[in-house]
């Protein structure tokens, strides 16, 4: 159960003339997102702090993490009562979560120096690749693609993975030390806007994976593009999608998840963070399309109520 929390039911919303409304849910919402600079992090403050305006939790912190696979063990551990995950990342986990939508479609996004001799995926191969911190989708998402690319022991040099956060991982391109960063997230990405200051860098098409990807996993995957002016490329560049979902605990009362729902509909033009192009969600059609993670009873029958 959700640790030392109350749903206000009742009574308990009745106002006197000189008291505020108490919150919807009296204990803290917290919401494992993602590392610093990243979207899962500044979406995930825009949603705590739209929660908390809205009346509908007393509290609510977004939790630094590394990403996904973490923000499902935290979600698990009852350490965190929302959450932000890859589609790939909440499909293969073993605790099943329950979703209150899908919020936003990462890129799977993947840099080597503009001045060096990576032009093409198969040029990868044998190359240091930071594939992204350990516990993170990112990682997951990198190490499938990389696999689904054909850069394996058997068909070529193995590439050296390396498990690094994205500021690292930075640095490392700067340095030399790293040859490929892969990073998952909304576009453009800060941290990488940052490094193209003092290095300049190509984006890599990795879409060959995709149809590979999805025979193995079932359409999670999906074609996108990231249109030049993001990044100051050339050409508009061929991308992998992953959806995003806001997951939550199945003991979440139907109230709040219903409460949720209407914030994600109503608050969606704020809850876009800035710098933010490319596809984003946050509409009737795209928030249910949870599948294979099931809705939470209380947002499914919420969006049925709003359309039908």
């Amino acid at each position: 159960m959700l640790a030392g929390t109350a749903l206000a039911v009742g009574g308990a919303f009745t106002l006197s003339a000189c008291g505020p409304r108490p919150p919807m849910f009296a204990g803290s919402l917290d919401i494992a997102c993602g590392e610093t600079g990243g979207t899962y992090i500044r979406f995930g403050r825009l949603l705590a702090d739209t929660m908390m305006r809205l009346g509908i939790c007393g509290s609510s912190t977004a939790l630094v993490t590394h990403g996904s696979v973490e923000n499902l063990m935290l979600l698990e551990r009852d350490e965190a009562q929302l959450a932000l995950s890859l589609a790939d990342s909440a499909a293969d986990n073993d605790w099943p979560p329950m979703a209150i939508g899908r919020v936003y479609q990462n890129y799977l996004q993947c840099f080597v120096r503009a001045d060096g001799p990576i032009r093409v995926a198969s040029d990868l191969a044998g190359r240091v690749i930071s594939v992204g911190a350990p516990g993170s989708g990112t990682s997951t998402t990198s190490m499938r693609a990389l696999r689904a690319l054909g850069l394996t022991p058997a068909t070529g040099p193995e590439f050296v993975a390396r498990q690094l956060d994205l500021a690292t991982a930075a640095s490392g391109i700067a340095s030399g030390s790293v040859d490929a960063l892969m990073w998952s997230g909304g576009i453009p990405a800060p941290e990488i806007v940052a490094l193209q200051t003092t290095t300049e860098l190509r984006l890599m098409d990795l879409s060959a994976a995709i149809a590979p990807l999805n025979r193995e996993h079932d359409g999670v995957y999906q074609h996108t593009l990231i249109p030049a002016e993001v990044y100051g490329q050339e050409f508009d560049v061929d991308a992998l999608g992953v959806p995003n979902f806001l997951l939550c605990r199945p003991d979440l009362p139907d109230a709040v998840a219903a409460a949720i729902v209407d914030m994600l509909i109503d608050s969606a033009r704020a809850l876009v963070p800035e710098p933010s192009a490319g596809v984003q969600y946050l509409t009737p059609s795209s928030l249910i399309a949870t599948s294979p993670v099931p809705l939470h009873p209380g947002a499914a029958r919420r969006y049925t109520e709003r359309y039908g």
